[in-house]
């Protein structure tokens, strides 16, 4: 367990992130200025650069804190699974929309902007390919739970089947963070149908 003064350090450290994403949410990346955010977390410019040493990491850590949430909050979905593999997997697809909707849709336009669109964005290209990684294992977890109680077809490949899943939802998200007209409710409508979808040709048919 860390010590106090670690723990000041984390929540300090936790504190210029959250105001950080908070500036990038409402005046973007590029308008927004490191004397701002060390403003906004009642801190000093240079204690600012003793955590980060550019915006980009600041975004950088942000998309990691939201990782970490995301990954806890869907452990409450592994500990109490259900008895119904697609509810359960529509279940923890929800755990993920709920963090990303929580986040300003232009906000999620920046970090996807920054990964793929700027120069040295592969630092958080790397990041978003880890999240996706642990996102993909939490969802292996499940199924392979599933899979014990004989909910999946036989020569089912979780890791394959965990693909898909996080296939429709990354598509949906993406036209959710593209299209302003694409409304949180579609999203989530989407995802759900589109998981019940993917397990009409996964689940084991039950005999007549």
């Amino acid at each position: 367990m860390p010590g106090l003064r670690e723990r000041k350090k984390q929540e300090l450290r936790h504190r210029i992130v959250r105001e950080a994403v908070a500036l990038f949410a409402e005046n973007g990346l590029d308008a927004t200025t490191m004397e701002e955010i060390a403003a906004a977390a009642d801190v000093s410019v240079g204690t600012v650069y003793n955590y980060f040493g550019s915006k980009g990491a600041l975004l950088l850590a942000g998309v990691e804190e939201d990782t970490d949430r995301m990954v806890t909050a869907g452990m409450a979905v592994l500990d109490e699974p259900g008895d119904d593999v697609v509810a359960a997997t529509q279940r923890l697809a929800r755990v993920y929309l709920d963090d990303f909707t929580s986040w300003d849709r232009r906000l999620l336009r920046e970090v996807l902007g920054s990964a793929y669109q700027r120069s040295g964005g592969a630092e958080l290209t790397e990041e978003l390919a880890r999240m996706d990684q642990r996102l993909i294992e939490q969802i292996m977890v499940l199924l392979s739970h599933f899979q014990d109680q004989h909910q999946l077809a036989d020569g089912v490949e979780v890791y394959e089947a965990a693909l898909i899943v996080l296939s429709v939802f990354v598509l949906q998200l993406f036209m959710f963070i593209s299209l302003e007209t694409y409304e949180t409710t579609d999203l989530y409508e989407q995802v759900d149908r589109q998981i019940g979808l993917v397990f009409a040709g996964l689940q084991t048919k039950k005999r007549k």
